[in-house]
């Protein structure tokens, strides 16, 4: 059977032997709603616990609208112009609201990815800035909560009179899903406080990629309402090819909740059982290696103890924003690298921390990785094979696992959460593949 891959903005193609048992995971390209703007409206209209938008913000308040960053696909340019007429409406001028784009630790966005982001139609009419990350100039420090560290956020978005999340809710890493809360925190964040958000995650032993409720999303949430706040969010689920399917507004955990619900319809895809090789994209998450890696995490839900997980992604921008990121992901183990975190600068744990979910993963699996904006000697100093084609590497795979040898394709790898058929708690929750929360 021959299977398309998405790869950057082309396609590459597998051919999988007929003989071979095969399934093929994708997204669920659900049906979306002719008219986009009846279903923002509605949502706007009925907000899940919490009063509409205009009875929150006032004449004369500043608001911050915060949105995520460039490497999400929300379409964002065709959300705001709902929530700022919705702001007009409540008497708040143009000139008191600014769009903070909240990069967590990405890199900044070039104007043509704000003005990509934002739209033509309202470029050079509302304020713009991305986030802070590094510069304690334009951050401010918040006592955190009893026994937790200090919280550093942007200081524009805590002089704002009213924060407003706003952006897309997809299966990720740490947080089990983005949207809600995570638009603050690490969204705005300064790299201390990102760190120990991500130091929690490299510090949960089991796979959290898809988790309703996980360790990492309680503490963001209980940081975000007790020092931050959030005053109301709108957030998406998308189809993969950029339509609004389902719209949440309303409080910021509560309209969240109902939003992951909607998405799961979207990303969750059943598998029947566990596969010897595990191919995955980490479409469209796939400009670097720091993204890539939610493809792997994706791969690790599908695939048995000591499969081979093959991960496809260009990786055009190399190995991302952190430095050390590739050197950690060459450690032996995840416990031994995190013994390093607090003998390390901060601004040194936040790679760590990723790293140390990869490790995991690659405890249980084989790697090896197919990308051309890698060299051989990167991808082998990250523990992993590299290969010049995937169909090359497909091969490899199946020699080494022998006849009769399974195969799962993960052609969005970013956006898929496998979920083993018969194997979902009552929590709803995918089960995870190393040891996982309790049921």
């Amino acid at each position: 059977m021959r299977v398309e891959l998405p790869y950057g903005a082309r396609s590459l193609f597998l051919e999988v032997p007929g003989t071979v048992p095969l399934q093929v995971l994708r997204p669920n390209f659900l049906e979306a709603p002719a008219d986009e703007g009846a279903l923002l409206g509605e949502a706007l209209d009925q907000p899940i616990a919490s009063p509409p938008l205009e009875e929150i913000v006032h004449r004369g308040q500043r608001v911050a609208l915060l949105v995520d960053d460039i490497s999400r696909a929300t379409p964002t340019d065709r959300i705001l112009p709902h929530v700022l007429r919705r702001l007009r409406r409540a008497g708040v001028a143009d000139e008191d609201v600014q769009i903070i784009f909240s990069l967590g630790s990405h890199r900044p966005m070039h104007e043509a990815e704000q003005r990509r982001k934002v739209g033509e139609a309202l470029w050079g009419r509302i304020a713009v800035a991305n986030s802070e990350f590094r510069d304690h100039t334009w951050m401010q420090r918040l006592p955190g909560l009893p026994g937790g560290p200090d919280i550093w956020i942007d200081r524009r978005v805590m002089e704002a009179d009213v924060r407003i999340g706003i952006g897309g809710i997809l299966p990720h890493p740490a947080a089990g899903w983005s949207g809600g809360a995570k638009i603050v925190l690490p969204g705005v964040a300064g790299e201390e406080t990102v760190a120990e958000f991500h130091l929690l995650h490299g510090r949960t032993p089991w796979n959290m990629f898809g988790a309703v409720d996980c360790p990492v999303r309680q503490a963001m949430e209980s940081w975000v309402t007790a020092r931050v706040g959030l005053a109301f969010i709108v957030n998406v689920v998308f189809t993969p090819d950029g339509r609004l399917y389902r719209v949440v507004a309303g409080h910021c955990i509560e309209a969240h909740r109902r939003g992951v619900a909607l998405a799961r319809e979207a990303f969750c895809v059943p598998v029947r059982q566990r596969a010897d090789v595990v191919v995955t994209t980490s479409h469209p998450a796939d400009s670097d290696l720091w993204q890539a890696g939610k493809g792997l995490l994706a791969a690790d839900l599908a695939a048995r103890e000591g499969a081979t997980a093959i991960l496809v992604a260009p990786c055009p921008e190399g190995t991302g924003p952190h430095p050390r990121y590739l050197e950690f992901l060459g450690a032996d183990s995840a416990e031994q690298l995190l013994t390093q975190a607090d003998r390390i600068p901060v601004g040194e744990r936040l790679p760590l921390a990723v790293a140390a979910a990869g490790l995991r993963v690659r405890r249980r699996l084989r790697a090896a990785m197919v990308s051309e904006g890698l060299s051989p000697e990167q991808i082998r100093r990250a523990r992993m094979a590299p290969f010049p084609t995937v169909q090359a590497a497909l091969e490899d795979a199946l020699r080494h696992h022998g006849p009769g040898s399974s195969v799962v394709v993960i052609t969005h790898g970013a956006e898929t959460i496998p979920v083993l058929s018969g194997a979902v708690g009552s929590s709803g929750e995918p089960s995870p593949s190393g040891p996982g929360p309790p049921d």
